[in-house]
């Protein structure tokens, strides 16, 4: 007998007074019970810790009797616990997320060798929860939402990762949620403005101005409260100074009013809170986010980063290491650290993002997978290895892109085409479903000039929402200026037209996709249903998503023109078409089944229902205006019969027609033309 039998059988034996080990034994336990059927010969798996070791390593070694786990330490153990689930029981490290039942054995057979943990890239790999908004609406049930993130600390692990930022701003649980990965083995480290870990200003003092020359007791109070509650633990502390809410702080306090006075005082500030630190956990770590307005500071000489603090390095949310675009500015200051960057380096990076223009939050990232890969490569050449900080959101739409930054950390190598069938073999079942993943990026429609300008989720729902906010507004005699970054036409039609212009591409481009899809459904749903009800839960719908979102722009942008040319009921029928678009969206939505039933129930920040609202508001308001007084002239004039067309007023025999009866009449009847 040259293998070992894992079996219902098989004893794990562990010292499970360490919390690490108690949760990832319970993980591998779990596995065994939905992987395996029946019990076999009396054997064990035995981890034990050896000091010998280096942290967060593993070797692990099979016999006829037992699989011998030598770790490091409880975090090597956690890792090499895990990597057994994966080996021997097929678990794969996003099989939750992806909906993947678990694949039952009788037993498995392990066979007599050895395997130790990867030699990974980058020191700290860290999965930010950033802007986690579809976990509030996903469950309401207190379990249930402790299983989500019991789950993202798992995932983390099993795609090699040693630290997490577990969500934003949750001053009600947060301080649960850091114990529950500290307990996992996992580091913490913060938010760029939530500094230290502590809580932000504007919570505890509302009525104050958000000040530190003002008040430097009040934060740094804040701040020794943070302290004294993680210190000597496994921590990278985040120093530096922002303003509340993601901002520059002299948003709130002018008193600093040069670009030089601005980075000699977050200097300051930041060597405050390293000395308050060093207080009470003289072997600290410090991190620093070289993000937004801190990115110039850094570049024009202005902010002194001590050598000892780790430099985060932004991207600009779209893939590209450059800073990102805040309302109409966007500079793209080179974000790359230099070959020759002094000190330690790592990255802040984006796979699912917010700016409330075009970016991604409920789809993924819509930029070429080899692209990212090729701009973490160059990041990794340039040294900038210390400490990822991935911007993860909700998770649930990215798989494939944390898969990419998995194998990035890890080995630093990634080639897309062979990635992707990889991905759609494990998680789909075949290989055909590959090109989904490389063609979706493809689909995606440019608003600028530079390589990664393509439209998210975002980009058609904030620009048309301010469209039509102009418009119910009579605010249409000039430009709308928050829109100058997507159309700087010089007047508010120049402006509809060229966003028209941008989206129209997409609609063919992205029904394409939508036709890929479908055929590897169709193929699936005789071989898998349940992989072609995933396929159809997720990469039809990132499809369905952009198409219905670049038509009911394009739609919508017509029912604009229409409107200023006083043609009401073609603008109301164009805005109708608009509706009809991203109701379709959201109704795709709500048809998620499973697991992550209700997961975009919380949609807020690209935000396909109220798009929804504010159309049928505007569909409303160009009735209004066209349909006369009595709201019967359309009905009236294209849909009682000829006869009745030449009495007077008959609306007191019926009440008239809501918009969407009205509007679902006419679509038969008036044909719809373009303004433009």
């Amino acid at each position: 007998m040259d293998s070992f039998t894992l079996s219902l059988s098989t004893r794990i034996i562990a010292d499970e007074s360490i919390p690490a080990l108690r949760h990832a034994v319970g993980i591998l336990r779990r596995d065994m019970r939905e992987c395996l059927l029946k019990s076999g010969p009396e054997n064990a798996v035995r981890v034990s810790i050896d000091p010998a070791l280096p942290a967060e390593t593993y070797q692990a070694r099979v016999t006829e009797n037992e699989i011998i786990l030598a770790c490091g330490d409880d975090l090597g153990a956690a890792y090499a616990l895990l990597s057994l689930s994966e080996r021997c029981l097929g678990v794969r490290p996003l099989g939750w997320w992806m909906g993947l039942k678990p694949e039952k054995k009788d037993a498995v057979s392990v066979p007599c060798q050895s395997w130790e943990s990867p030699a990974y890239r980058v020191r700290f790999r860290c999965f930010f929860v950033n802007d986690e908004v579809l976990f509030s609406g996903w469950h309401s049930e207190e379990n249930a939402r402790a299983e989500v993130w019991e789950r993202v600390f798992e995932t983390v692990l099993r795609l090699g990762g040693n630290m997490v930022i577990p969500g934003t701003d949750r001053g009600f649980d947060g301080h649960a949620l850091n114990e529950m990965a500290l307990e996992r083995g996992l580091w913490l480290t913060q938010h760029h403005t939530e500094l230290l870990g502590a809580k932000m200003f504007a919570r505890v003092y509302p009525d104050l101005q958000a000040s530190y020359t003002l008040y430097p007791e009040k934060y740094e109070a804040l701040w020794q409260e943070a302290i004294d509650r993680y210190a000597g633990r496994r921590v990278v502390w985040a120093v530096g100074f922002r303003g509340q809410g993601d901002k520059a702080f002299w948003e709130d306090d002018e008193t600093q009013d040069t670009a030089a006075k601005r980075g000699a005082f977050i200097g300051r500030v930041m060597r405050r809170q390293m000395e308050m630190v060093r207080a009470k956990d003289p072997a600290a770590r410090f991190c620093t986010n070289l993000y937004g307005e801190m990115m110039a500071l850094y570049r024009d000489g202005c902010l002194p980063v001590p050598e000892d603090v780790i430099k985060l390095w932004g991207d600009n949310g779209f893939g590209r290491m450059v800073s990102r675009r805040q309302n109409n500015d966007n500079p793209r200051t080179d974000a790359m650290p230099a070959e020759n960057e002094p000190g330690e380096n790592g990255i802040y990076y984006h796979v699912s993002f917010y700016d409330l223009q075009a970016a991604n939050h409920i789809t993924p990232l819509q930029i070429p997978p080899q692209m990212v890969a090729d701009e973490l490569k160059t990041i990794l050449n340039r040294r900038a290895d210390t400490l990822w900080n991935v911007n993860v959101g909700s998770i649930y739409p990215h798989p494939f892109l944390l898969d990419l930054v998995s194998r990035m950390w890890t080995v630093g190598e990634y080639d897309a085409e062979t990635a992707a069938k990889e991905f759609a073999l494990t998680y789909y079942g075949r290989e055909s479903a590959a090109p989904l993943f490389t063609d979706y990026a493809e689909s995606a429609v440019f608003y600028g000039p530079h390589p990664d300008d393509r439209a998210g989720d975002q980009y058609y729902h904030w620009p048309l929402r301010a469209l039509a906010h102009a418009l119910l507004c009579g605010e249409t005699d000039q430009p709308v200026h928050s829109l100058k970054w997507a159309a700087n036409g010089e007047t508010y039609e120049e402006q509809v037209k060229q966003l028209a212009g941008t989206v129209e591409p997409g609609i063919m481009s992205w029904k394409k996709y939508l036709r890929r899809v479908r055929a590897v459904m169709e193929v699936l749903e005789d071989t898998d249903p349940d992989a072609a009800d995933r396929l159809r839960d997720r990469e039809y719908l990132y499809g369905l998503l952009h198409q219905t979102g670049c038509e009911g722009m394009y739609c919508f942008c017509q029912a604009v023109i229409h409107a200023l040319r006083s043609n009401d009921l073609q603008a109301t029928l164009w805005a109708d078409r608009a509706l009809q678009c991203h109701q379709k969206a959201l109704d795709a939505m709500e048809r998620v089944q499973g697991r992550f039933a209700h997961i975009y129930r919380n949609d807020c920040f690209s935000g396909v229902s109220v798009t929804v609202r504010v159309l049928k508001a505007v569909r409303a308001d160009l009735r209004i205006r066209g349909d006369g007084e009595y709201l019967f002239k359309w009905e009236k004039q294209f849909l009682v019969p000829q006869g009745e067309r030449l009495l007077s007023l008959q609306s007191h025999r019926t009440t008239q027609l809501s918009d969407e009866e009205l509007c679902l009449r006419l679509r038969g009847e008036v044909p719809l033309v373009k303004a433009f």
